[in-house]
């Protein structure tokens, strides 16, 4: 059986492949992947071990922590989208986005250091949680 938390990493990691290859080819997510991928990798890990810590506090007591999984889980996501969405930069402008994009290509590394920040956030939380479950009980 494999674990929730790599199934979220994995899961996430898919999310960005899609994507990416949808707006812009296989061949450009794997170059993007390439050039990101010290930034990607533990975004995802740190996505997948808030959701194994959150699995396993719910075990221990029902539902505490869902606001810290879920800030976590979309600043990840978000990161993610934002990798490759500024690809979309050919029909961008059609929709009146042109901004959105040149924003998102500009700001990408910072976005996703901010995520890995919010990232690392949540798992201090989830753990303290964890650890004030497990003395209680």
């Amino acid at each position: 059986m494999v674990p929730n938390g790599v199934l979220a990493a994995v899961g996430l990691l898919t999310l960005y492949a899609i994507t990416m290859t949808l707006l812009s080819g296989w061949a450009a997510a794997v170059e993007q992947f390439a050039a990101l991928w010290y930034l990607m990798v533990p975004l995802a890990a740190g996505f997948g071990i808030q959701v194994g810590l959150y699995t396993k506090l719910k075990a221990k007591v029902r539902a505490r922590s869902k606001g810290a999984l879920a800030t976590g889980g979309a600043s990840a996501g978000t990161a993610m989208l934002a990798c490759c969405v500024h690809h979309a930069t050919e029909v961008l402008p059609f929709l009146g986005l042109s901004g959105a994009s040149i924003f998102l290509t500009q700001f990408q590394k910072p976005i996703l250091l901010v995520s890995l920040g919010i990232n690392a956030v949540g798992i201090v939380v989830m753990t303290k949680h964890l650890k004030n479950q497990l003395t209680i009980l």
